[in-house]
């Protein structure tokens, strides 16, 4: 008799088990790959397998954006996406002299991006709550 309870006791078990994300600390079927709320990479292929590394790297630029936790951050922001916005104007400018439509539509969409980008991760930086540790320090 207890030989058949213990196989329905360890289904059970493991549909109750989930796997935590170190992210956000959401709950997800063991075996997933990124987590169902953040798409955090919750295994170490999902960070160095070839496509999977595509998502892991989002993630890094969608947590950088939207919870900058350090200016340096900002910073890094600032250079990436400053820079893309820098070679936005420049395809603007330089379609001006005989370009086509083409240019100036991929110009402005660079720019357009690169400053949302911009101003999304310096506003919630500066909107971000310091915890009482660093104000302290």
């Amino acid at each position: 008799m207890s030989a058949d309870a213990n196989p329905k006791s360890e289904t059970t078990q493991e549909c109750k088990e989930q796997e935590l994300c170190t992210q956000c600390l959401a709950g997800n079927r063991p075996g997933n790959t990124f987590c169902r709320e953040c798409g955090a990479p919750l295994t170490s292929y999902a960070a160095t397998g070839p496509f999977e590394s595509l998502f892991a790297e989002g993630h890094v630029y969608r947590k950088a954006t939207e919870q900058p936790r350090r200016f340096i951050v900002v910073l890094g922001i600032w250079l990436i996406f400053g820079s893309l916005a820098l070679s936005g104007v420049t395809m603007i400018l330089l379609s001006r002299r005989g370009g086509s439509a083409v240019e100036v539509i991929l110009g402005l969409g660079l720019l357009a991006i690169s400053l949302f980008l911009i101003a999304k991760t310096t506003k919630n930086y500066c909107k971000r709550q310091v915890p009482t540790a660093e104000v302290n320090s």
